[in-house]
């Protein structure tokens, strides 16, 4: 019975500890993946949450930055899917109306996701913003989203 007890008791302690962990929560609200680089102390880590998701690192506590920038390797990706949709569309023969449709939504969407990640890649090499872990308050968040301008912009709580 002692050891039972003693079971539950560290497993509700590791519970504690690991729900106690400082967190800094990155949250995209662009249309575009971004990389959100997060320092605290020495520790350093990279997130890459995509649209309208978030994605958390643990942290230290204290002060911490986060850094953000369009996905490079995304317009890569948007680029192939474009050139595949195109191929598709030239060889439209064997599309029923509905498939084709469907294409042309499907390159309409890659082509506004495209125009804001190049405007917010030509605007500004990204953007940063701070914040601090403390007692009171264990975790942060990067709020990132992007101007009428297309240019990246980046609030921490």
């Amino acid at each position: 019975m002692k050891r039972k007890y003693l079971v539950f008791l560290f497993a509700v302690l590791a519970l504690i500890l690991v729900g106690c962990t400082p967190s800094v929560s990155a949250i995209n609200q662009t249309s575009f993946p971004v990389r959100v680089v997060i320092v605290s102390g020495k520790l350093r880590e990279v997130l890459s949450p995509s649209p309208g998701e978030s994605s958390t690192a643990e942290v230290g506590d204290g002060a911490w930055t986060a850094t953000v920038i369009p996905d490079a390797g995304w317009i890569e990706y948007a680029k192939a899917k474009r050139a595949y949709l195109n191929e598709l569309i030239a060889n439209s023969q064997n599309m029923t109306g509905q498939e084709l449709l469907d294409t042309i939504q499907a390159l309409k969407e890659i082509a506004t996701q495209m125009a804001a990640f190049e405007e917010a890649a030509r605007g500004t090499p990204g953007a940063s913003c701070s914040g601090a872990i403390t007692d009171e308050v264990g975790f942060g968040e990067v709020v990132i989203s992007a101007a009428p301008d297309g240019t990246l912009l980046a609030s921490c709580k």
